[in-house]
């Protein structure tokens, strides 16, 4: 069949129509040779969201939208509706947000998915959200800064108003006062600073000196410290004793001594008791006086005129018998009297200087304990002028008797010696 050339003409503009129209679709992202899936999403607003824009996931084009209307419920909403390549299943949960694509605002469907077992079917309505333009993320980031600039602008309203206030005409002149102040005591401090320095300079031979002493000082101090260290050794012995001693007991008799004692002193005070008459009674003081007074007359007598009172005879034979005092004390002599100054678990030598002021010094051993003796005699005064010099270097030192070299008690040696 031969076809005219109306008829070819035709064939090709009908051939080219449908040319332009798949070129058109495909530039649109509408490929017919290809099988789409179709999804729909209600948004508020679409935000300069257009047809043949791009629907992405994970950065990937994966369709494009392929229709904007207006939704039947006829309150302003949008109805999207756009296609994905291929066979493509969407999971159930996942939504479509419209995003800015590029710094220029383009925008674009990214899809949000949420892995899950169930999809949507095509043709389904799924979730949308629209994300916030760089305009409100813009006012949303400048806000705080605003808001911080309007408080900041309110402050500097409210210093500049106080500096206005302050700084008024006589205070400037209290500022100008004093940093003249100021300066005049800079410039003290720099001629005082001054002084010093020619004091120093002056002075430098002295402070030389004092500061070699208190090295001399600081030295000496660090030789001698094992001294201060037993000197507080010993403080704190001392302070532990008076911490375990009994002080509320020892105050305590003190204190009921202290009583004893008044009420001794107020008996004497009084007259009352045998020592208090003794004290009070002037009459029998006179007497004792008197009665002294006459013993030692009698004494002196006794001896100027001893055969006034003492006469011995065994025979009327006209001879005078006198008790000769060297037979009695030759009768005793075989007791002594000496001083013990100390006694030593350890030996002490006898030139030892707590001695030196002693003529004889001896040393018996007993038991393994050294005692120190000093003196020899059977006269009782002589024994108690050596006592009372040995108390002066030793206080606990004592009489002590022996008999043929043993030592004996003192009460018999003083017994003995006295007849």
């Amino acid at each position: 069949m031969k076809l005219t050339k109306y008829t070819k003409l035709g064939l090709l503009i009908v051939f080219s129509f449908a040319i332009f129209i798949w070129g058109m679709n495909y530039l649109k992202g509408i490929d017919f040779f290809k099988q789409n899936t179709t999804y729909h999403v209600v948004y508020e607003r679409v935000d300069g969201l257009l047809e043949s824009s791009a629907v992405m996931m994970n950065g990937y084009q994966v369709g494009q939208v392929k229709s904007i209307d207006f939704s039947a419920r006829n309150d302003g909403s949008l109805v999207v509706a756009f296609s994905l390549e291929g066979d493509f299943l969407i999971p159930r949960g996942s939504a479509a947000r419209i995003v800015s694509s590029d710094i220029m605002g383009t925008k674009s469907i990214k899809l949000q998915i949420v892995p899950s077992n169930a999809y949507y079917q095509p043709g389904d309505t799924i979730p949308g959200s629209i994300e916030e333009d760089l305009k409100e993320q813009v006012s949303m980031q400048v806000l705080p800064l605003k808001n911080k600039a309007e408080q900041l602008l309110g402050s500097l309203d409210s210093a500049i108003t106080v500096i206005t206030y302050v700084f008024n005409a006589e205070a400037r002149q209290n500022l100008a006062e004093s940093f003249t102040r100021i300066n005049q005591t800079i410039l003290n401090l720099e001629t005082a600073s001054n002084e010093v320095s020619e004091l120093l300079v002056s002075e430098k031979s002295n402070l030389q000196g004092i500061i070699r002493n208190m090295n001399e000082l600081s030295a000496s101090l660090n030789d001698n410290s094992d001294d201060f260290t037993n000197i507080v050794s010993n403080f704190s012995s001392i302070s532990d004793s008076l911490a375990a001693a009994d002080l509320a007991k020892l105050i305590g008799e003190l204190h009921a001594s202290a009583q004893g004692m008044n009420s001794i002193l107020e008996k004497l005070d009084t007259g009352k008791g045998t020592a208090g008459k003794l004290i009070n009674d002037e009459e029998l003081y006179s007497n004792l006086a008197d009665m002294s007074q006459s013993l030692d007359n009698l004494l002196k007598d006794l001896r100027n005129n001893p055969k006034r009172y003492v006469h011995f005879s065994a025979f009327d034979l006209g001879k005078n018998v006198y008790v000769s005092p060297e037979r009695a004390q030759n009768k005793n002599a075989d007791y002594t009297l000496k001083v013990h100054l100390i006694s030593s678990p350890k030996r002490m030598s006898l030139e030892n200087s707590i001695f030196e002021q002693f003529e004889q010094v001896e040393e018996v051993e007993i038991s393994g304990v050294y005692s120190y003796l000093t003196g020899s005699t059977s006269d009782i005064d002589d024994i108690m002028k050596m006592h009372t010099k040995a108390k002066t270097v030793f206080p606990d030192a004592s009489i002590v008797a022996f008999k043929n070299g043993r030592k004996v008690r003192l009460e018999k040696a003083l017994k003995k010696l006295g007849n």
